[in-house]
């Protein structure tokens, strides 16, 4: 009599133990969803649009900053410093400037950049302010998630105008 109520107990506490561990969902925060997007490669049905010369010699440096700016700001996202990820993200924000050219006039250099390029750009930006609030925010998963946003920005920009991506 005494083994079957132990044997009931061990497979009640079992059950209750296995269940509470079951759920994988419980225990994953909030933005896997956004981050696996921003990891995914997007699909595309044409290869990545070709830059002029001129526009590649005018991205050139801006990109070369911009890579050294995002790894300032990954380094800082995995250490949680919230006053360095609200600086590189505003830095990186405050850096996306290039403006929409104004005619088609040969002389005006922004003309050698596609519209896909501006609405990339706008979206970085916006982006980048998003992260820069939510580490304002002091929530590491708000941060993470925002963080998505920029990161998707970037890879889907990559594979609209780099070769090989």
């Amino acid at each position: 009599m005494m083994t079957i109520r132990r044997l009931n107990l061990a497979l009640f506490a079992t059950v209750i133990l296995g269940s509470s561990c079951a759920s994988k969902e419980a225990i994953q925060p909030p933005q896997v969803e956004q981050l696996t997007r921003a990891i995914t490669a997007p699909e595309r049905a044409a290869p990545p649009e070709q830059l002029s010369p001129v526009a590649k010699a005018l991205l050139a440096d801006r990109m070369a900053s911009h890579a050294e700016d995002m790894s300032e700001l990954v380094s800082a996202i995995m250490l949680l410093e919230y006053s360095q990820i609200i600086t590189r993200a505003e830095k990186i924000a405050d850096d996306v400037n290039l403006s929409r050219p104004t005619s088609h006039d040969a002389t005006e250099l922004n003309a050698s950049l596609p519209e896909k390029f501006f609405v990339r750009q706008d979206q970085l930006k916006v982006a980048s302010r998003e992260l820069a609030d939510a580490a304002r925010g002091g929530n590491p998963y708000r941060v993470a998630d925002a963080y998505g946003h920029v990161s998707e920005t970037c890879v889907r920009c990559h594979a609209d105008f780099r070769p090989g991506s």
